[in-house]
């Protein structure tokens, strides 16, 4: 159930939500529209204010079913979770122009730009095709960025544990590696030949973090 949300034809949200000045250089909207099966029928979900959402944001059917992407004007508050996780699958974009509250952000193919704070329990970016922008500060229990992710925090990363393996990434954490990071008696179910065999979708690294399974080593 989501409060304060409108439906904007994309068409229209390019110029009337300033999109094409947004993403710039990213064409994460053109790779949208040549996914749909109804580019015409395209729409944002636009929060002119504060907004307030319960339940998971499933960003990878958010296309199949007519839905670009998702703007909020002020604080997104989300009883659940933001989850890209499918691969082959084109996600939606969300862009919060305050700040997000919520259980958890996994970002994997999908665009998210969050202009002020993020608070999670955990955030995750992993994969090179997705792209995650913070202009604040980050407060969560956990923060992974890995396996080449895009990702910037501009402000502080306030979190507990985590790590960045990404050279694409400006990220304030440790440097590590999933191999590193997962305990040595689970490694055979997540890696083949020292590399990732499963970071994202079900069963994956991401999904069981998700789900709450302890598979991370104790940290330093």
């Amino acid at each position: 159930m989501a409060f304060g949300f409108i439906s904007v034809p994309l068409d229209e949200a390019r110029e009337g939500l300033d999109l094409d000045a947004h993403f710039g250089d990213r064409t994460t909207l053109d790779d949208i529209v040549i996914a749909s099966p109804r580019p015409s029928l395209l729409v944002v979900r636009y929060a002119g204010n504060h907004a307030v959402s319960a339940g998971d944001l499933d960003m990878d059917g958010m296309v199949a079913a007519s839905v670009a992407g998702i703007v909020v004007d002020g604080d997104l508050e989300l009883f659940g979770a933001i989850v890209s996780r499918r691969a082959g699958a084109r996600p939606g974009f969300l862009w919060v122009r305050g700040s997000l509250h919520c259980r958890a952000v996994a970002v994997g193919a999908m665009d998210l730009v969050v202009d002020r704070n993020v608070t999670a329990d955990l955030v995750v970016a992993t994969g090179e095709e997705g792209f995650l922008h913070i202009g604040g500060d980050v407060h969560a229990g956990r923060m992974i960025v890995d396996d080449g992710a895009v990702a910037t925090v501009a402000g502080e990363v306030l979190a507990r544990r985590g790590w960045n393996g990404s050279a694409q990434a400006r990220v304030a954490l440790r440097q590590s590696r999933w191999l590193d990071e997962v305990k040595p008696e689970l490694r055979a179910e997540f890696f083949r030949g020292g590399s990732v065999a499963c970071t994202t979708g079900e069963g994956g690294l991401v999904q069981v973090l998700l789900a709450g399974r302890d598979v991370l080593r104790p940290e330093p």
